[in-house]
């Protein structure tokens, strides 16, 4: 692949919704990559690794998803015009990553993806109400988990300490999340985010100013 280089400044104008657009698209795209770098190199046996990973990536993928949709909204004439002027490709690989979090989509991946968003940004609040009506989040997860096995583990120093039982816990807000299939799924989601926004910073770029990228 080659090198594009620019001056950020001349290349995506502040002023323009759609360099704003592709900027940010373009975050995502690098932060599932990387996810996905971090994934390969983990070993077989950190299942609480890999739980991690996978919830910021449904994560990951519902705030794509509904950024997408908003910045189509807000930005009509623009945004929208630009998406919709895209290939036919580009457009069906748009469609994935939004239908994730539409209930009307075939590409719906399901309720836990909100819920599971809400969680691995924020964490479980603690409600005194919602606890004695059994409703509060960790303690349903609580509830769930309270049958299996756990540990506590260190190996060495502090920063060795892992909280095993957490892990189950925290799993228990993804039901069945872990399958195959729900992994599949997501994944085909975000490789459908990649191959959209690869397409619309071609488009992109193709469309700037002659001298705007230099190819090296």
């Amino acid at each position: 692949m080659p090198t594009v280089r620019f001056t950020i400044g001349q290349a995506f104008p502040v002023a323009d919704p759609v360099a704003r657009f592709i900027t940010v698209l373009a975050m995502m795209s690098n932060d599932w990559l990387r996810l996905v770098e971090v994934i390969r190199a983990s070993p077989e046996d950190e299942a609480g690794l890999r739980v991690l990973l996978f919830r910021q990536q449904a994560a990951l993928h519902h705030e794509a998803a509904d950024f997408i949709r908003e910045a189509r909204r807000q930005f009509h004439a623009s945004v929208d015009a630009f998406v919709r002027g895209l290939d036919a490709s580009a457009q069906a690989n748009c469609e994935q990553v939004v239908g994730g979090i539409d209930p009307r989509s075939p590409h719906f991946l399901g309720d836990w993806l909100l819920k599971n968003r809400n969680l691995t940004f924020h964490y479980p609040e603690m409600n005194a109400d919602k606890a004695r009506a059994g409703r509060e989040e960790i303690t349903e997860a609580l509830s769930k988990a309270a049958n299996l096995p756990g540990a506590i583990t260190q190996e060495r120093a502090l920063g060795s300490v892992r909280f095993g039982f957490a892990d189950n816990v925290t799993v228990q807000w993804l039901p069945d999340a872990q399958s195959a299939r729900h992994v599949r799924q997501l994944v085909k989601a975000m490789v459908a985010l990649v191959r959209f926004v690869q397409a619309a910073a071609k488009a992109y770029i193709e469309s700037r100013p002659p001298g705007t990228f230099s190819v090296v």
